[in-house]
């Protein structure tokens, strides 16, 4: 199978998941084209393939402009080939957070028009090295409001939950 896998990313995290899940569809005999969404696409054949899977991070309680904007310019194609949308947050990372995070998703189908065939709620990470000031003030306050204080990296993403929604998409569009 040819599967087109598109990922924004903001600190790096996403892009570690589309290589995650790259390297995960390879070594299951698929063919795998990874493409970051600040790139022009000019050359992208969407016909090609077979399914798509967009993966983006959550910042501000949107995905990233760049992947809505791929999505927006290739819905019709999206639309006619099973697409997964990996959304990756932090709010699905603590307790009582999977309602948020499905919001993100609303959101993301609501600005794009497209509503993707799968969806997983992936939880990212805290990269406070990346961070300037004010980023640092923003997690400290708001995204980490109520909750247990976190001062140094941490990944959430569960690999191995990841790797399973991953096959049982491909597995769905094999199935088709």
């Amino acid at each position: 199978m040819r599967i087109l896998l598109v990922y924004g990313t903001t600190e790096g995290q996403t892009r570690k998941i589309a290589e995650f899940c790259s390297t995960r569809l390879t070594e299951a005999g698929h063919e795998v084209e990874m493409r970051d969404s600040r790139r022009r696409m000019v050359d992208l054949d969407m016909p090609s393939f077979d399914a798509v899977i967009l993966a983006g991070s959550v910042h501000q309680k949107q995905h990233q402009e760049t992947l809505q904007n791929f999505a927006v310019a290739h819905r019709k194609q999206l639309k006619a080939i099973p697409t997964m949308l990996l959304s990756v947050s932090l709010s699905i990372a603590f307790e009582n957070g999977e309602a948020e995070a499905a919001r993100y998703v609303d959101g993301f189908v609501e600005d794009t028009g497209l509503k993707p065939d799968f969806v997983e709620l992936v939880a990212g990470a805290l990269k406070f090295d990346q961070y300037d000031y004010f980023m640092n003030q923003i997690v400290e306050h708001i995204v980490l409001e109520n909750r247990e204080p976190i001062t140094e990296d941490r990944e959430f993403t569960d690999w191995d939950a990841l790797g399973k929604a991953v096959d049982a998409f491909t597995g769905s569009v094999a199935d088709r």
